[in-house]
């Protein structure tokens, strides 16, 4: 990476509630965001659903702020979940071999991203009401304070920060009402829907106005908690010792590969 960084940021970019906050936030403070959305392929749908919030980012603040690209991590993410899926699977079950390695793959391509056009910081929707340990039933393994500071030691290693803005900065609820009020879309199954993943909401007319991207898989891999609202028994010592070794042998050679064909 150059010695002069961008006063830039990448953000890994869903359009829901989280990552369109960060995004809202450090508009305000970085001279340039990139929103990145990842496609990885196997039943992932909409990936501009997202385009009003985006358009309304650059109606706040300005046009030649906001960065919008869609990034196909479709070979990286066969490599670190679907190739040993289900050897994985027997040892740490459906969320950790399915979407730890997503999320891992979304941090490999913010590095390479961060490293080819001289930006030092990256960062994402991580927050502590969606780690595990909590009641609420959308909880998800990728919010463990112990997988959020592996990420950031690895990215550390190619001089690339790091951080979680809103992991303890407030609630999703007054992200939510933030975002209302300044004008942004929120999908329907994030404005206090009971059951928000349920089977049956696929009937309701609501269900389908999305302003992020649709991932079937994943909504497939969480199919206790969807349809018989069970969460996953899950521990971050299991995270941590599946995607160390992914990230340390397949992570460390992806991004090697991608930068020297970088500069061939």
């Amino acid at each position: 990476m150059n010695k002069e960084l961008k006063n830039e940021a990448v953000i890994q970019f869903s359009g829901g509630i989280d990552s369109l906050y960060v995004a809202y936030m450090l508009a305000q403070k970085y001279d340039r965001i990139h929103l990145l959305t990842f496609y990885k392929g196997y039943l992932h749908f909409g990936l501009n659903f997202s385009k009003p919030n985006i358009k309304n980012l650059k109606r706040l603040f300005g046009e030649d702020k906001i960065v919008f690209k869609v990034v196909n991590m479709k070979s990286l993410f066969k490599k670190m979940a679907v190739k040993n899926f289900f050897r994985d699977l027997k040892k740490f079950g459906n969320e950790i071999s399915w979407c730890i390695p997503c999320r891992a793959s979304m941090t490999i391509m913010s590095i390479i991203y961060a490293i080819e056009n001289d930006i030092r910081d990256f960062t994402d929707g991580a927050n502590w009401e969606q780690a595990p340990d909590q009641d609420n039933l959308l909880t998800t393994a990728d919010n463990y304070p112990g997988y959020l500071k592996l990420l950031r030691e690895f990215s550390k290693t190619y001089s690339v920060n790091y951080f979680s803005p809103v992991y303890n900065l407030n609630t999703r609820k007054e992200r939510r009402d933030l975002l209302l009020e300044k004008g942004f879309y929120i999908d329907w199954n994030s404005l206090d829907v009971e059951k928000p993943k349920s089977l049956k909401n696929f009937v309701k007319k609501d269900f389908y106005k999305r302003y992020q991207p649709m991932c079937i898989s994943g909504w497939l891999i969480h199919w206790k908690r969807n349809l018989f609202n069970k969460k996953e028994d899950v521990s971050e010592e299991k995270v941590l010792d599946l995607v160390e070794p992914k990230l340390r042998n397949i992570g460390k050679e992806f991004i090697k590969d991608c930068l020297s064909q970088k500069i061939k």
